[in-house]
C-alpha cells in the first residue's frame, strides 16, 4: 500500500498529532491448495506522530471462504490452517478440496514429487459454503527517523513490529503464536520529486502446534514520483520474503499505488498487487484512510 506520508513527507518537522489510519484489502488466490481462497480484511487503528518517532496499534476485522489461510503480522500466510500440520507431513499432503467438493483431498508437495513418492489421504473440512468472520490479532507498529538530511532529501527510518495472538489457528484468522519484527527503510528523493525506497525486515515468527515457520527476511524496493504539487502520489514496488514454509517457495509480489491528498488532514492511497510466487494470493487490492484528528 503506497503512503503519501511515507515519502512525501521525508524530513518535515512535524508537531506531535493523533490520526486515525483505516485501509481495507481484497485478496484472491488458490496459492499452493487445490481450492480458491478470498479474504477481506478491514483495519483499523490509530497513529501518534511525533518529529522522529511514530507509533500506532491496530486491529483487523476478516472475512474469508476457506480455513486455509492465517493471517499474520505480515498479512496472509498460507498455513493451512486447521490442517496446518499437514504441510509439515513427509508424505507432502495438502489441505484442499477434492475434485466432487466434499471433505477428501489428495495433494503432492515439490519435495514429494521429486522423490516419486505416493500421496495419502487426508480428511478434510467441507469448505463449499464455508464463511467465516473475526477479529484478528492486534499488531503495535513504531518508528524512529535515525537520519534526516537537512533538505529532505534522504531518510533512514528504524522500524519495529508486535503482533499479539489473540485468535484461534482453526479458522484461519491467526497463528495462535506472538510475531516480531525489526528493520529499517532507507528513502532517497532525486530531481525534486521522485523517490526511491527499500525496506529491510528481520521477522521472528511463532511456531504454530504442528508447523515450523522460519523466521524471514521481508524485502521491498520500490520507486514513486509526486505529481501536482505534491497532492498525487504513484509508485511501483516489487516486495518478497525469504522462506517461511521448508520446500515451499516464499511470497513475491509486485504491486502499483496510487495516492491522494484531500486536505491538510485527509489523504487516500489505493493498491493493486500480484503474486508471483504459489505462496502469494493471486491479486490483492486495496483502499486506505488517514485522517488527522
Amino acid at each position: 500500500m503506497v503512503t503519501l506520508a511515507s515519502h512525501q513527507g521525508i524530513g518535515c518537522v512535524v508537531a506531535q498529532s493523533i490520526s486515525y489510519n483505516g485501509s481495507m484489502h481484497y485478496t484472491t488466490g488458490s496459492y499452493f491448495f487445490t481450492e480458491n481462497t478470498e479474504s477481506v480484511s478491514f483495519l483499523n487503528g490509530f497513529m501518534v506522530s511525533g518529529s522522529r518517532i511514530n507509533a500506532s496499534l491496530s486491529v483487523p476485522f476478516i472475512y474469508q471462504n476457506s480455513p486455509w489461510i492465517s493471517y499474520g503480522a505480515t498479512g496472509y500466510l498460507p498455513t493451512g490452517g486447521s490442517q496446518h500440520g499437514s504441510l509439515a507431513d513427509s508424505s507432502g499432503n495438502r489441505p484442499g478440496r477434492g475434485q466432487g467438493g466434499g471433505g477428501m483431498g489428495k495433494f503432492s508437495s515439490p519435495a514429494s514429487l521429486a522423490n516419486n513418492s505416493s500421496d495419502s489421504t487426508i480428511n478434510l473440512t467441507d469448505t463449499l459454503s464455508y464463511n467465516s468472520y473475526s477479529f484478528g490479532d492486534p499488531s503495535v507498529y513504531a518508528n524512529y527517523n535515525l537520519i534526516r538530511s537537512n533538505n529532505g532529501a534522504t531518510s533512514l527510518q528504524l522500524n519495529a513490529n508486535l503482533k499479539i495472538p489473540m485468535t484461534s489457528t482453526d479458522n484461519g484468522f491467526g497463528t495462535g503464536e506472538w510475531d516480531f519484527g525489526f528493520g529499517a527503510s532507507l528513502s532517497q528523493r532525486f530531481l525534486s520529486n521522485n523517490f526511491l525506497y527499500v525496506d529491510l525486515m528481520k521477522w521472528w515468527y511463532g511456531d504454530m502446534p504442528d508447523l515450523k515457520l522460519q523466521d524471514p527476511l521481508s524485502y521491498s524496493i520500490g520507486y514513486s514520483r509526486s505529481l501536482a504539487n505534491g497532492k498525487w502520489l504513484v509508485s511501483t514496488s516489487l516486495s518478497g520474503f525469504t522462506e517461511i514454509i521448508n520446500d515451499y517457495e516464499p511470497p513475491l509480489s509486485v504491486s502499483t499505488g496510487l495516492g491522494y491528498i484531500i486536505s491538510s488532514k485527509i489523504s487516500m492511497n489505493s493498491s493493486l498487487s500480484f503474486g508471483l510466487t504459489e505462496s502469494s494470493s493471486d491479486v490483492a487490492l486495496g483502499v486506505g484512510w488517514s485522517i488527522r484528528l
